[in-house]
């Protein structure tokens, strides 16, 4: 059985450092990512009451189930001293499959306080393996060390944060934490893009709301209407299969998918190319 691990790594160097959050808790939780059309969401949340300079989040999950294919920060660790952060990974090899990832404010800056995403984690489904779930745990690696809130980049001491593991599994069920639900109704980019045959993408809601999702072609047709119901508080995850309203496939081109939920709208462009 392969194991495989992922280091999220944001280090800043802080005018303003805590030696020790005197505050509650703070937490990373993951999500349980749900495998549609063979490919699986996971999102890493940090839940913090005030700001910090760092967080190191290292996790594992075990089996040959989920292949991880890229993984997205959020917008918490980019946009401080002007878009001065730095985001890299390097893939380590050895039987282990470790990977690590950086996001580094090259002048200054911090994580504000908060309950949104920090990451986002990008899994294809192995569709040899027997396995329908995979747990995502917290761990200890060598020499970086385990789960910790950094103050300093000199003075990497902290605490270490709570932590609730997530998953990825095989199945339909959108799964939702309501202690982290979103602040504002938002429209992710899609994934992949390009795409062949089938791209994802997540529409946040912080409130119960009827929702209409649709896919329009480059001459403004609408091609498909994917939602349109009541959805609940949270992160709902779609997928469009590159199909009409008539289950045929459609061709190679620009397509747009618009979100519609109580005054919010938004539009995003995605390519199909076959």
């Amino acid at each position: 059985m392969r194991l495989f691990a992922v280091i999220l790594l944001v280090v800043a160097a802080c005018a303003s450092a805590f030696a020790q959050d005197p505050g509650v808790p703070d937490t990373v939780r993951l999500d349980t990512g749900v495998f549609v059309s063979d490919k699986a969401v996971v999102r890493v949340f940090l839940i913090n009451d005030q700001a910090l300079s760092g967080i190191q989040i290292p996790v594992t999950y075990t089996g040959d189930l989920a292949i991880l294919d890229s993984v997205n920060f959020g917008p918490r660790t980019a946009g401080f001293a002007g878009d001065d952060f730095l985001a890299a990974s390097e893939n380590l090899g050895g039987s282990s499959q470790t990977l690590m990832l950086a996001a580094v404010p090259l002048s200054s800056g911090s994580i504000a306080a908060g309950t949104d995403e920090i990451a986002t984690l990008y899994f294809s489904r192995n569709l040899a393996s027997v396995l329908t779930t995979s747990s995502i745990n917290s761990t200890t690696l060598v020499p970086a060390g385990g789960l910790l809130a950094a103050t300093t980049a000199a003075q990497p001491a902290g605490y270490a944060p709570r932590y609730v593991s997530g998953a990825v599994r095989v199945g339909t069920a959108v799964v939702n934490h309501p202690d982290v639900l979103p602040r504002e109704f938002d429209l992710s980019p899609n994934f992949p893009n390009p795409f062949n045959p089938s791209t994802s993408f997540s529409v946040a809601l912080p409130k119960a709301s009827h929702l209409t999702v649709e896919i329009y072609n480059l001459l403004g047709q609408r091609v498909l209407k994917l939602f349109d119901g009541t959805a609940q508080a949270g992160y709902l995850d779609l997928t469009w299969d590159g199909r009409d309203s008539h289950g045929r496939t459609v061709g190679s081109g620009v397509y747009f998918y618009k979100v519609e939920a109580q005054d919010f709208q938004k539009v995003r462009k995605m390519v199909l190319l076959k």
